[in-house]
């Protein structure tokens, strides 16, 4: 952990150097620390300006979010995110302020504060990043162990001089745009997205293996091993979930969005292929796959597939999920169906998709044919932050969909 005092804003112009292109950031490029416990404080940066027009961007290596000015109230300046629910509240001159998490059952306040970095201290970390360069780039092997079990995961590391980014593949999704660098030989990074509040770390064990802890949120805590592989690889996620019965038409009851119940049967799926999205948006990983079937379905040949969302939503009435689903369809100009499947855990999902053999992760994607039966089932996504994973998946998914049209 890293305590920081509070600092004035700096006028110095900082050249900072990632993945290989100079970016100029100015005096509006801060530092930011979001306090999650006692212990525990995960850094990210970002680029507040107050005039002529207030913005509040935030960055995750490549990722850009540009947070959406809500209101000034008194000395206070309020943010909400452009498409997960939450906001960043904070006083407009010692920028000391909270993150209000509004994906849980119940809202959660976290606190958090910003300053312009020093002289040069990384504007990520807050720190002077190491000289003595270690590598960290590569492909790993990686295994994850917490309080309550082992799994496995695909490291993913980028490195220019001592600046760092990249991601996990785990069997149940990604863990999105990673960025940091190397401070005392530790590999740092982190991601703050308005859902993920994630610090990694890292030594290096030999030349290709490396040790290190993950943290998120406000309680986990696992500790990770990886070893260099460049052919490391995951279990295939079309063989978490599978139809109980072969051939067999999916049948749904779900809500709409204005709360009345809806039957989703054979009739609603055939003549045309279906593309079934399992989700939440509480989820970054569904919000990734949901921009991407945005942009499928808005392409002229994939204009006689149907896309239909089906969302798990937290909140103690499915009144409270169903306006959560509602903000979430108007922020991100939603442009196929979407329905609400209940509450958000796999348990719920699989007792409304209940011709599986279980929902696994957030998101599935289920591919039915012209006649409305299961096709494919696929667990989890890799975001944009995995790179060519991505890419091997909106091919694979292209490449099924226009199967299912022949």
């Amino acid at each position: 952990m890293f305590f920081f005092a509070y600092r004035l804003k700096s006028s110095l112009l900082i050249t900072f150097l990632f993945v290989g292109k100079i970016v100029l950031f100015s005096q509006n490029h801060f530092h930011a620390e979001l306090t999650m416990n006692d212990r525990l404080t995960i850094p990210f940066d970002l680029e507040f300006l107050a005039k002529p027009k207030t913005k509040l961007t935030l960055r995750n290596g490549n990722e850009t979010i540009h947070m959406r000015f809500l209101k000034r109230k008194k000395d206070s300046l309020y943010f909400e995110f452009p498409e997960i629910a939450g906001e960043l509240v904070f006083h407009r001159t010692t920028f000391h302020g909270y993150w209000k998490n509004l994906n849980k059952a119940l809202p959660m306040r976290y606190p958090f504060h910003f300053y312009a970095a020093k002289g040069n201290e990384n504007a990520r970390l807050g720190v002077e990043l190491d000289t003595a360069l270690q590598n960290f780039s590569g492909t790993y092997e990686v295994q994850f162990t917490d309080s309550k079990s082992t799994f496995p995961a695909v490291g993913i590391f980028y490195q220019t001089k001592n600046i760092v980014q990249g991601t996990f593949r785990t069997e149940t999704g990604d863990y999105r745009f990673l960025s940091g660098g190397i401070v005392n030989g530790t590999m740092r990074l982190s991601c703050f997205d308005g859902v993920h509040a994630f610090l990694f770390e890292a030594t290096k064990v030999t030349e290709d293996s490396l040790s290190g802890e993950f943290y998120s949120g406000s309680r986990y805590h696992a500790h990770w091993v990886a070893r260099k592989n460049d052919v490391a690889s995951l279990t295939s996620p079309y063989s978490f979930s599978f139809p109980l019965q072969a051939n067999e038409p999916l049948n749904l009851l779900v809500k709409n969005t204005k709360g009345k119940t809806s039957i989703l049967d054979s009739t609603s799926f055939s003549g045309a292929p279906a593309v079934i999205q399992v989700m939440g948006t509480w989820c970054p990983n569904c919000l990734d796959e949901t921009k991407y079937f945005i942009e499928l379905h808005g392409e002229a040949r994939f204009k006689n597939v149907r896309f239909i969302m089906v969302a798990f939503e937290n909140g103690t009435t499915d009144k409270d999920r169903l306006k959560k689903l509602k903000a979430y369809i108007k922020k991100i100009k939603l442009n196929y169906p979407a329905f609400l499947g209940g509450e958000a855990s796999t348990k719920s999902a699989h007792k409304v998709f209940h011709q599986l053999n279980g929902i696994f992760s957030f998101p599935t994607t289920l591919f039915l044919d012209k006649n409305g039966r299961i096709v494919k089932v696929h667990s989890g996504f890799d975001g944009p932050g995995t790179g060519a994973a991505y890419e091997r998946l909106k091919e694979e998914t292209e490449q099924t969909i226009i199967e299912l049209l022949k």
